[in-house]
């Protein structure tokens, strides 16, 4: 039985952030879409994507350094996630 005591808060913040953004792209589409439905124009829509896309890079990166911290913290005092592992 091993036993997850801390994460790497700044590990955590780059995948979470790469997930976000990679998310954010494939989703860029469908917005545009919703926001041409909507009488934005193309320049605004273009706009508004390449925000949304960044800002989820961001809050991404923001929310895996939150959460490393807060895991690492509570598991010190709680003691963790216990896992089995298998090595073959």
């Amino acid at each position: 039985m091993m036993r997850i005591t801390s994460l790497n808060s700044m590990s955590l913040a780059k995948v979470l952030s790469i997930m976000y953004l990679s998310l954010a792209i494939i989703f860029s589409p469908i917005i545009l879409f919703i926001l041409s439905m909507d009488g934005m124009g193309l320049i605004e829509g273009i706009f508004a994507i390449v925000f949304f896309v960044v800002f989820y890079g961001i809050a991404g990166a923001i929310v895996g350094l939150l959460i490393g911290t807060i895991y690492t913290l509570v598991a010190k005092r709680v003691g963790g996630i216990e896992m089995d592992v298998e090595t073959s």
